[in-house]
């Protein structure tokens, strides 16, 4: 492990250890932190990844709507090992290249500092189109809610099939997103109850009709409170009307762009996702 990656890991448990090892559910109030030099070289040094460390597939799900990925192995194939797919946000990385979406979350847990302590394949879908879309609930919540589009079943059929021919722990899937991606999330929970351990939902607009589904798996949000693109006040509601059983870190002073920082990289997400297992 380098220095650089060190030092940031020592200060992410420092701020964020107790929040995360005591609470499965519950708000908690981060204060926003300035980054230092040595984070945000980190931070950089985690978008430097090459992107060839993810090998490059695509997948033909039975609406026939194509879908290109990226898939890193860990090293060692004869041990069972988690899943986790990170869906992208909106913008550039809506698309074909196969190539614009791999962003810091993806590259994160594809990192060889992650991987040392947290093995995992890792898979990187990208959308030609939206994944999800945003509805207003005027009638009862006057709050932003989340619809997902057909192209996310074909996500979910290769993940089935990436099942059927990889060593991976059924128990141990995972799904993480930022802004549209993090809506996905917990559009993703809500339709496949049966295939996900649990799901990190980043400056996402959830959805409210299937609460039940969504109460039985640990689902932790992240959303900074003076977010403008996708508000907060959606993420409070959900929180709200899942009867708070669900861990929500609001980030004091933190807009969408600015969510990425030192208090929710290095091995703070990776830690508490891998503690979940489905039963």
């Amino acid at each position: 492990m380098t220095k650089i990656f060190l030092g940031l890991v020592i200060s992410i448990t420092l701020l964020s250890s107790c929040a995360t090892s005591k609470k499965q559910f519950g708000e908690i109030l981060i204060e926003n932190t300035a980054d230092s030099t040595l984070t945000k070289q980190e931070i950089s040094k985690i978008r430097s990844l090459n992107p060839d460390i993810f090998d490059a597939g695509k997948f033909t799900g039975r609406e026939q709507l194509e879908i290109k990925y990226r898939l890193f192995k860990p090293k060692q194939s004869n041990k069972k090992y988690p899943l986790v797919v990170v869906y992208h946000g909106s913008g550039r990385p809506i698309g074909t290249d196969n190539a614009s979406h791999l962003g810091i979350l993806q590259k994160l847990f594809a990192s060889p500092e992650i991987q040392s302590k947290y093995p995992a394949y890792v898979l990187a879908p990208q959308f030609s189109t939206r994944s999800s879309d945003y509805v207003m609930d005027s009638t009862v919540r006057n709050v932003l809610y989340s619809v997902h589009r057909p192209c996310l079943n074909s996500v979910f059929q290769l993940i089935d099939s990436l099942k059927s021919n990889l060593n991976i722990d059924k128990r141990r899937i995972y799904v993480v997103g930022y802004s549209m991606g993090g809506s996905t999330v917990i559009n993703s929970l809500s339709t496949r109850p049966d295939l996900f351990a649990a799901g990190i939902s980043i400056s996402g607009i959830p959805q409210f009709n299937k609460l039940s589904e969504l109460s039985e798996i640990p689902i932790w949000l992240i959303h900074g409170m003076d977010d403008t693109e996708n508000p907060i006040d959606s993420d409070e509601q959900f929180y709200k009307e899942m009867h708070k059983k669900v861990l929500f870190w609001k980030l004091k002073g933190t807009t969408h762009n600015n969510v990425f920082s030192s208090t929710i990289l290095g091995e703070t997400m990776p830690k508490w996702l891998f503690k979940q297992r489905k039963k």
